[in-house]
């Protein structure tokens, strides 16, 4: 914290000068137990503070609307998508080292989240004096820091020529992306509980199995309903009318919903047989018990629709 605090002070410091007054902030649920620290902080340097309660998943979920009652709106632990006025964003990073990582294959690629990806080039440094040779690579314009992972975007691993991939982060989600992005041996380490392991094959076993039980019970609605998100950088209004279309050519009949946020209470008053997630990709995998119909991904839509087969699977992905 006492890092975020360094650059908040430098970020507020500008403000001041520029006259601002009132600041909204966001924080993801991992930080806000933060907030009674962050805004006396705030308010110490003679600011007026209101707290975004909406939703912090990622950089794409940005509050516009407490907008319109401040003047900017600080916007943590993410790195930036949008060049936005008005908008700034606070980094939060931890610390950590990889002593005791122990890893087979000789050539490595480095990914990690927001948190941790700011220490990937002495990772990098690290491993090379052990004898590895590592990948460090820069994605698409939707990640700032190379070796940057999204629950999104993993080009950063695109064409990788490396014979396994390491990821330095929590849980399980992104490795288990990176796995069926790139088809190789993905080992994780995750800093805050100092496990390391090898994401195995019956994970992506488990993963598609579910997968598949979602798709072919959607095979068997009626109608379903494709839903576009009006969040910033969730908004892919293109595709879903790309899918209606395909699906309007064999005979599928779908609607298209839009929302300011994807819940099972916001659907469950609709009676459609299935939902295409067009906004988040973490909605359509970690949230998908969550929901009393089946919640599938454009690619997997595709599948549905006899477009395309279960052995190109990909995951969804927001370039």
């Amino acid at each position: 914290m006492e890092k975020t605090l360094e650059v908040l002070s430098e970020i507020l410091k500008n403000l001041s000068e520029k006259g601002v007054k009132k600041i909204g902030i966001q924080l993801p649920d991992g930080l806000k137990y933060k907030v009674f620290e962050i805004v006396d902080f705030i308010e110490e340097k003679g600011f007026e503070v209101s707290i975004s309660g909406s939703s912090c998943y990622g950089a794409c979920d940005l509050d516009l609307e407490i907008l319109k009652d401040v003047d900017v709106l600080l916007h943590f632990a993410h790195t930036p998508i949008f060049n936005l006025k008005n908008v700034y964003y606070v980094p939060y990073t931890i610390d950590y080292d990889v002593d005791r990582l122990e890893i087979d294959e000789r050539k490595i690629a480095l990914i990690s989240t927001a948190q941790y990806v700011w220490k990937l080039p002495i990772v990098k440094r690290k491993l090379e004096s052990l004898g590895y040779e590592v990948e460090l690579r820069r994605g698409s314009d939707r990640v700032v820091f190379p070796g940057q992972v999204l629950g999104c975007n993993y080009t950063v691993l695109r064409n990788s020529k490396a014979d396994a991939v390491l990821f330095i982060g929590d849980g399980l989600f992104h490795p288990l992306g990176a796995k069926l992005y790139t088809k190789k041996k993905v080992y994780r380490f995750s800093p805050l509980s100092w496990e390391f392991d090898v994401i195995e094959d019956t994970k992506i076993d488990e993963f598609l199995k579910k997968r598949i039980l979602r798709v072919y019970k959607a095979m068997d609605g009626d109608r379903g309903a494709i839903v576009v998100c009006n969040k910033i950088g969730q908004k892919r209004r293109d595709l879903a009318l790309d899918l209606k279309r395909k699906a309007r050519e064999i005979g599928r009949r779908v609607d298209i919903i839009y929302l300011d946020e994807i819940t099972p209470t916001k659907l469950e008053n609709f009676p459609y047989d299935y939902y295409v997630n067009t906004a988040c990709p973490r909605i359509t995998y970690d949230d998908a018990e969550l929901f009393k119909v089946p919640v599938i991904s454009p690619q997997e839509f595709e599948i549905l629709l006899g477009l395309r087969d279960w052995n190109d699977y990909e995951m969804d992905e927001i370039v």
